[in-house]
């Protein structure tokens, strides 16, 4: 098929099925609302091409050129990309459904409301790009290139990220549910309202960031370095911290309920009123800390290192404290008899009424 007559059934929103359009010049071209269907594209230049609300189904893309074109309301489902670039693409409430991406570029690209679903993900360069509310579900993850992004208000459900690159990105209100991060850097990134929920961050880096209000609850962190970042109000309710190193962090306010923290090493961090109700931080190395307020209720603090720590009205309440080293602890707040009472506190069995 020719230009001539692809841009004549696209006027018509005739569909185009089965036809090879492989080295043919589309640049500003008017292809919106037309949809494709096993078609192939080999070589073809589509710089600043209308795709809007355009749908290609089981159709393949390879060495194609489609720079600044624009994508809304545009579907890909079930088709290939190899060596495809579109960089500079404007992308809006677009789909990438059950594809094969082997090779796309879309650097600088400008994506807005966009999902990938299904797809297997390698070579996706997305470079310098804007993503916001951008939805990446059930795909395999391999080489994507995330450098220099900002991520807005997007997720990245399940995916395994172990092979992705994110130097320089930045992060706001994004979304890694039970994600596979393990061995990445984060180092001087901004991370702003991220929600790690149930990610592996085994060994990742956050040294020097900046990480505001992130979500950190049931993560596994072992091995994880956070020396000098800043991070207040962050939450590590539940989260493996065993062996992770928090040197001079600042973690105001922050709550390690029912944290693991064997090991860990919280040395001069700030810790002012942060809640470890629960932790458990047997070997622990706290030295120098600021714990003013701090809450360890029913925490494991057995041969915890606590020595030159600022403990006034730090509560430890119920602790396990076997050989822990403490040089503030008068005053710090010991159990409180009543409460331990009322925790005890057991209703009495009823005896059984005698039979008549």
């Amino acid at each position: 098929m020719d230009k001539t007559e692809l841009l004549r059934r696209a006027q018509r929103a005739e569909p185009v099925i089965g036809q090879d359009l492989s080295g043919l010049d589309l640049d500003d071209a008017d292809l919106s609302g037309t949809l494709f269907d096993g078609c192939r594209f080999e070589g073809t230049t589509m710089h600043r091409a209308d795709l809007t609300q355009s749908q290609f189904r089981q159709c393949s893309f390879s060495k194609v050129r489609a720079q600044d074109c624009i994508l809304a309301d545009t579907a890909f489902v079930d088709s290939g990309f190899d060596h495809v670039v579109m960089t500079g693409a404007v992308a809006r409430n677009a789909t990438f459904a059950q594809c094969k991406i082997d090779g796309l570029a879309l650097g600088a690209a400008r994506m807005d409301f966009t999902v990938f679903t299904g797809c297997a993900l390698n070579r996706l360069l997305m470079k310098k790009a804007l993503l916001v509310k951008v939805i990446f579900t059930d795909c395999q993850m391999g080489d994507v290139d995330f450098s220099d992004v900002q991520l807005e208000r997007t997720v990245l459900l399940e995916c395994d990220l172990r092979k992705a690159r994110f130097g320089g990105a930045a992060f706001d209100t994004v979304v890694f549910i039970k994600a596979n991060l393990a061995g990445k850097s984060f180092a001087r990134q901004r991370l702003v309202n991220v929600q790690f929920m149930n990610a592996d961050l085994t060994g990742c880096d956050f040294s020097g960031a900046h990480i505001a209000q992130a979500n950190f609850q049931g993560a596994k962190l072992t091995g994880a370095n956070f020396d000098g970042a800043q991070a207040p109000n962050a939450i590590f309710m539940e989260a493996d911290l065993s062996a992770a190193r928090f040197h001079r962090t600042v973690l105001t306010q922050a709550l390690f309920v029912g944290a693991k923290a064997q090991g860990a090493q919280f040395i001069a961090a700030d810790l002012y009123q942060t809640n470890w109700a629960g932790a458990l931080l047997a070997g622990a190395r706290l030295t120098d800390c600021e714990l003013t307020y701090a809450d360890f209720s029913h925490a494991d603090l057995s041969e915890a290192d606590l020595r030159g720590a600022t403990m006034f009205r730090a509560n430890l309440h119920a602790v396990t404290d076997a050989n822990a080293q403490f040089s503030d602890r008068a005053r710090a707040l010991e159990s409180e008899p009543e409460l331990l009472a009322a925790e005890g506190w057991r209703p009495q069995p009823v005896p059984a009424s005698s039979s008549s």
